[in-house]
């Protein structure tokens, strides 16, 4: 009974957003300026050149090529660092600054290093990911539970040199949460990379929407970026699950 209770509420939540967007449409009759009609949205679907779901691959080939190489070279950054306290006193302020640097205020130099090239977008996710994750892999590390190191200073050991078999799958097993808030992140820069001269991608259609104030085009986009989150980090916690299988 519990469960289908369960299930009941998840398809509530599905439907309470487009029900609202219906009540509030047609019931309060909102300008189409302000709050564009379902139809109008569905339309974009097939009245854009190239197809919506052509700018839609587009974006998701970015989010995953910058968001994976963002993780994985986060994570191994935060362990190096873990292992060489001389090189995290001496780099952890920097990764602290530049990890506080907005996107947005980063893409005049992306233009100006890279152009419109593409590597110039994928460094930019790249970039806002790593930096967050190897802070968060230090401070997951920092905070080791003494039965850990009492463990090691025991058998005259530092944690620090077991990077593989004990400092790695301590991680792993603490940073789900900071990497599906990083995927929202994530989505965030995909847009914000887009701005860098891109002629195809959600991020793209949303700049030029916004200077016509064609927001069903905006909504459109909207729509398919949450898809996009929604199915990446249901993707994500299954991956995850996985990795760590000693906790299965």
């Amino acid at each position: 009974m519990s469960k289908l209770k369960n299930n009941i509420f998840k398809i509530v939540g599905i439907i309470l957003v487009p029900a609202i967007w219906f009540a509030l449409k047609y019931l309060f009759n909102v300008s189409g300026r302000y709050l564009p009609s379902p139809i109008s949205v569905i339309d974009t679907f097939s009245t854009i050149e190239p197809n919506i779901l052509i700018h839609f691959t587009w974006s998701l080939g970015r989010l995953i090529i910058g968001y994976s190489g963002g993780v994985m070279i986060g994570i191994l950054l935060g362990l190096w660092l873990f292992k060489s306290k001389s090189f995290t006193d001496l780099l952890y302020p920097t990764i602290q600054s530049l990890r506080s640097v907005p996107a947005a205020a980063t893409v005049p130099f992306f233009l100006l290093w890279f152009g419109f090239e593409e590597t110039g977008k994928f460094l930019l996710i790249f970039t806002g990911i790593a930096f967050n994750l190897s802070i968060t892999t230090i401070e997951i590390l920092s905070i080791i539970p003494d039965k850990y190191l009492i463990f090691f200073r025991s058998i005259n050991k530092q944690a620090e040199n077991h990077l593989r078999y004990f400092a790695l799958p301590f991680v792993l097993e603490k940073l789900l949460p900071t990497l599906r808030f990083s995927l929202s992140t994530a989505i965030g820069l995909v847009v914000v990379s887009e701005f860098l001269g891109s002629q195809v991608g959600l991020g793209y259609l949303i700049q030029t929407a916004r200077s016509t104030f064609s927001m069903n085009v905006i909504f459109a986009c909207m729509l398919l970026f949450g898809v996009m989150n929604f199915a990446i980090d249901k993707i994500l916690v299954f991956i995850w699950g996985k990795i760590i299988y000693w906790k299965s």
